[in-house]
């Protein structure tokens, strides 16, 4: 059967990983086992009520059919308000904004519209997962540039032009970071601003985790002089307003790069789904004092996690200023991060991310999410403890 794909599909990653871990805890579960998932980066928090009730009076309403195949002009409008009373960028959401079936999309439409096969783009590593299965299926060509080192993460101009070839296209940035929880600082952005600027190179710009600062305030890349031109940002209503399973999402760049994405979205989609962009109305113009509480609720799970992980031995972690992960070294422990997950999973009910998923330098990390209860993530730790107490070596 081989025969019959592509170069892309037998590019594809075979090792274990986020996705393979899932399947595993699911198969415990319909057994009637009990695992807690952490390998899943999904709050725990219902969606606010008001936007379910926009929903479900949208649907009341009739409104099932096709918005805009760019999206719901109302949508777009409430998205260019948030964004200009957080950041100060002004988009303009008749031409400048594309809703997406969720960040996921928006992604794979950058990928189609921008990527040739063999060309480059720059990825600070590790980075997410999909990045690296969407980029193979592209026939594009990663180039990471490890920015954890001695368990501090830095940016180095030295690593990335190093790294720079006449097929480099993009560079990629996720900030809060998934799997470290890292927030770039003006320095960071700085740098890679000027890298862009001098190379001519594109900036695709993550910002799922943009509400999810635990210290200090979240700053675009997009805001810096000369920036906002080269920079496509993609952002999402899923972890904000916990509307994981609604699927929307969004980019935002200048009026050229939007229209050329727009046309591979209509053709992968047609449109986002009606009343859930209904919904999203509600989240980004109204709902905002139940997504503090969340923000709230996350930092003291990561000051809990954090306490825990400094009391274990042979361990060593990034302590995270955003997002709700953290990628914790194992390797100390005698297993890569592969096997720890495994048999974490089998023997304590407790499901993480191995961390080979996140970039191919990180085979002795795990990635833990606390984005389930806080009696969970109790429970959680104390399992792990446990755990890591009986393979000392």
């Amino acid at each position: 059967m081989k025969k019959y794909f592509n170069d892309n599909v037998r590019r594809y990653p075979k090792q274990k990983g986020t996705f393979e871990i899932f399947s595993i805890a699911n198969e415990k579960e319909l057994v009637g086992e009990k695992v807690i998932h952490m390998e899943i980066g999904r709050p725990d928090f219902d969606t606010p009520k008001a936007i379910k009730e926009s929903a479900i009076k949208a649907i009341e309403k009739g409104q099932v059919h096709y918005t805009e195949f760019i999206g719901s002009f109302d949508l777009r409008k409430a998205i260019s308000e948030r964004e200009y009373s957080k950041t100060g960028l002004s988009y303009n959401p008749q031409k400048e904004i594309v809703i997406t079936v969720g960040a996921t999309e928006g992604l794979y439409c950058i990928w189609n519209v921008f990527l040739d096969p063999g060309d480059e783009i720059m990825i600070p590593s590790p980075y997410y997962v999909s990045y690296s299965r969407q980029l193979t299926y592209s026939g594009a060509c990663i180039v990471e540039v490890p920015i954890l080192k001695n368990n501090e993460i830095r940016y180095n101009m030295d690593d990335f032009k190093s790294r720079l070839t006449d097929k480099t296209k993009i560079i990629l940035l996720n900030s809060p970071n998934n799997p470290t929880g890292y927030v770039m600082t003006d320095e960071d952005l700085n740098m890679i601003a000027e890298l862009a600027i001098e190379n001519d190179l594109l900036v695709v710009s993550d910002e799922c985790y943009d509400s999810f600062v635990f210290e200090g305030t979240y700053k675009s890349i997009a805001t810096l002089p000369g920036m906002r031109e080269r920079t496509i940002v993609v952002n999402s209503s899923s972890k904000t307003f916990s509307m994981t399973g609604w699927r929307i999402g969004y980019i935002m760049a200048n009026e050229d790069f939007i229209r050329e994405m727009n046309r591979s979205h209509s053709q992968t989609s047609v449109c986002a789904t009606s009343f859930a962009q209904a919904g999203a109305i509600e989240a980004y113009k109204n709902v905002y004092k139940e997504v503090d509480i969340m923000i709230e609720e996350f930092k003291s799970r990561r000051d809990y996690v954090a306490n825990c992980l400094n009391k274990m031995d042979n361990i060593s972690f990034i302590n995270p200023k955003g997002a709700f992960y953290v990628f914790i070294n194992v390797g100390k422990l005698g297993m890569d991060g592969t096997k720890f997950s495994e048999r974490l999973l089998r023997e304590k009910g407790i499901a993480l991310s191995p961390g080979i998923s996140f970039g191919s330098d990180w085979m002795d990390y795990v990635r833990l999410a606390y984005s389930c209860s806080m009696d969970n993530i109790v429970e959680a730790m104390n399992s792990m403890k446990d755990f890591i107490e009986d393979n000392k070596i």
